[in-house]
């Protein structure tokens, strides 16, 4: 037990805390209908590693971080001048071009490295098991900054994420999108590094499905996401100690059966309704 205190204690809050916004971040790209946005920016957030990598920059040095930063503004306000410009135009079509086109550099980036292969590994992967007091305090922050935001402009966000209702060739939709895909973009580019992509994939979308099958509120979906998101990486990093198997893999393993629990106890309450 005290092992697994000393080696999984700085992975399970940096867990925690990527739970608790990207649930946040999840509910809305639900309701948005663009669920793929996050892949897409994780993928060009990746891409900014990877020209770091090449570049021979240390992964977490500033300037690999700024590179990744700036590829996802650089897609964060493409996706918003797109759909402002060209409403005509599945979003979701634009997101998968942008994702599939950022994976195609990357790999032509990384082919004339060393060790190409291993990066692209880790870049889907991740290495959340190795992440430092030092990482989490950087998550803590940046998800503490971008939460404050968000709460801020909660209410233009959340006005203007209904498709259905606002006009698609509104200036201040463009504007309120930029800013929400700014906000997710960097909680990803600080936490791509050692979460990897499936990993910040899955704990932005599972949660927020889960919590949707059970809760009608933003409000309680959000608690109820953030619970399942963080018992889901605590259980996940416990059955990847005991069985010592891949860390991200196998958090992403365990939120694959939750997700199925989840369905089948929404059958369950649905029959005995």
């Amino acid at each position: 037990m005290s092992a697994f205190l000393t080696f999984m204690a700085a992975p399970a809050v940096g867990c925690v805390i990527l739970a608790l916004v990207f649930t946040y971040f999840g509910l809305h790209v639900l309701k948005r209908e663009v669920i793929f946005v996050d892949l897409s920016l994780a993928q060009l957030a990746a891409l900014g590693a990877t020209l770091g990598f090449a570049l021979e920059w240390d992964a977490h040095s500033w300037g690999a971080q700024g590179l990744s930063l700036l590829f996802i503004l650089l897609g964060a306000l493409f996706f918003a001048v797109v759909e402002y410009r060209f409403p005509e135009v599945s979003q979701e079509a634009v997101i998968g071009i942008v994702y599939v086109v950022g994976a195609s550099l990357a790999i032509i980036i990384a082919d004339q490295a060393p060790h190409a292969a291993e990066h692209i590994q880790f870049m889907l992967n991740g290495s959340i098991l190795w992440i430092t007091w030092s990482g989490v305090a950087t998550l803590a922050v940046t998800a503490a900054g971008v939460g404050l935001l968000a709460w801020k402009w909660r209410k233009p966000i959340e006005t203007w994420f209904d498709r259905k209702t606002t006009a698609p060739r509104s200036y201040k939709r463009a504007l309120w999108d930029f800013a929400f895909y700014t906000l997710l973009g960097a909680v990803i580019a600080v936490s791509i590094k050692t979460a990897g992509i499936f990993l910040v994939f899955t704990l932005l979308i599972i949660p927020a499905v889960c919590a949707t099958l059970f809760a009608n509120t933003l409000y309680r979906q959000f608690v109820l996401g953030s619970v399942i998101g963080a018992a889901g990486s605590l259980a996940g990093l416990a059955l990847s100690f005991s069985l010592d198997v891949p860390t991200g893999a196998m958090i992403v393993t365990t939120f694959g059966g939750l997700f199925g629990l989840a369905l089948i106890f929404r059958l369950i309450r649905n029959g005995l309704q």
